[in-house]
């Protein structure tokens, strides 16, 4: 083990070589184009097929954000030294010569059963328990004066949940309401103009942000106290358009929602939200101080957007912060718990890695809602687009209770009464043996 100090500050240690690594490189190297480009080398790149890294063999470094995160040995590297050793880089016409075979390593999964169950029986689960996270929804009293008697916010709420979960526009989702309000789940089924209006109402905004933390908090017991921070844009259906002076032609660009999410590692439920256009690291202290009451969280890992003094000094909280720092990063004589992570970081990146690799969990948050629910929002106005988001966030969440409650036997209780929030029979909804 070497580590040496970079002209920039940074502390650069080099590791043994990782063996999944080497092996993609072993890959890579056979059926790639490497070519010699001065002292370094050019490896085109696996995810995106025009641009190439270079490979430095003397001084072993990379510039692939693989290589800047650990300062170890990457699959670009050992590519390289692949493909010298096989002796490519003398050939002329530089055909393949060597053929390599690798078996493609798979997974059991050993509950197969009870995932397919709690997706054949997800709807029915969602909207019962969609009913009883709403039961506990206060109704503020009426404004005195004449006119119409409001609908209840429970049902407007319900209303709205279940709009986002099935994909619909308002209009469409009207039969689907009808049919939830015949079964008992939903009370009064109003105008679909009274559902856009509540999505465009700012007031929405807190009441769909304590829903997302009251229907994550029964997932609080199969969480291992580790949780990763990250955030994700959605597209919308509006579109800027201008003139571009320079080229001479008309342009045009959807803008996008940001997400904030701070989601839990095991049951992938999103703990906490917030939608607004800041940058990430600003994000952190709000969306953790929001479900420490409910939850134990113990880790925190995020990417190196959430790189700063503050993000890293959570160890007064009881909670330890796993995230990488910037090759620029340097020793503070003002931050001791900075340093300490710098130099823990540099010197042992093993323990770092392992816990730091638990933050592709909201990576796989975002995909699922994403898949589930559609990358863009239907609504037009800004605060409807936001208030839409955080009612794909309570729907991911029921979506989740269900799974753990076929996976694990989950009883959730969203109130304190834990009766009004009592699933249905797992006898009622299981599919009957053939």
């Amino acid at each position: 083990m070497s580590l040496r100090l970079t002209r920039k500050g940074a502390l650069n240690l080099m590791l043994p070589k990782v063996d999944a690594r080497e092996e993609r490189g072993r890959q890579l190297a056979s059926v790639a184009q490497i070519r010699r480009v001065g002292r370094r080398w050019a490896v085109p790149s696996q995810t995106r097929a025009s641009e190439r890294y270079l490979v430095d063999v003397e001084s072993k470094a990379c510039t692939c954000p693989d290589f800047e995160a650990r300062r170890s040995t990457c699959k670009h590297q050992h590519a390289v030294l692949f493909w010298i050793a096989w002796g490519r880089d003398v050939g002329a016409d530089g055909s393949v010569t060597e053929t390599i075979t690798l078996k493609r390593k798979t997974y059991a999964q050993p509950c197969w059963r009870s995932d397919n169950a709690s997706q054949v029986h997800e709807r029915e689960y969602v909207e019962r328990l969609l009913r009883a996270l709403c039961a506990g929804i206060p109704q503020p009293p009426r404004k005195p004066g004449p006119g119409r008697k409001p609908l209840p916010i429970a049902d407007l709420v319900f209303a709205a949940i279940l709009k986002v979960f099935m994909t619909l526009s308002s209009r469409r989702a009207q039969s689907d309401l009808r049919e939830s309000a015949a079964r008992g789940n939903l009370g009064t089924v109003g105008h679909f103009n009274t559902l856009t209006r509540f999505l465009a109402d700012p007031a929405s905004t807190t009441i769909l942000t304590s829903l997302i933390e009251k229907s994550a908090a029964p997932l609080c017991a199969i969480e291992n106290g580790q949780y990763a921070i990250d955030a994700t844009g959605l597209t919308t259906v509006t579109y800027d358009r201008w003139f571009d002076q320079k080229h001479g032609k008309r342009c045009a660009a959807p803008p996008w929602v940001k997400l904030h999410i701070l989601c839990g590692t095991v049951t992938h439920a999103v703990t906490s939200a917030r939608v607004t256009s800041e940058g990430d690291c600003p994000q952190r202290p709000a969306l953790l101080a929001r479900i420490r009451e409910r939850h134990d969280v113990r880790e925190v890992a995020a990417d190196k957007a959430y790189s700063s003094v503050e993000n890293h000094v959570l160890d007064r909280l009881g909670v330890e912060a796993f995230i990488p720092f910037k090759v620029n990063a340097v020793v503070n004589p003002k931050a001791p718990v900075w340093s300490r992570h710098l130099c823990e970081f540099a010197l042992n990146q093993e323990r770092l890695l392992a816990h730091y690799h638990r933050r592709s969990n909201v990576e796989t948050v975002c995909a699922m809602m994403k898949s589930r629910f559609g990358a863009a929002v239907a609504s037009r106005l800004p605060t409807a687009q936001v208030n839409e988001v955080l009612a794909m966030c309570v729907a991911h969440n029921l979506c989740c209770v269900v799974n753990a409650i076929f996976t694990t036997g989950l009883a959730p209780a969203f109130w304190q009464d834990a009766s009004a929030s009592a699933p249905p029979q797992l006898s009622e909804l299981q599919p009957r043996a053939t």
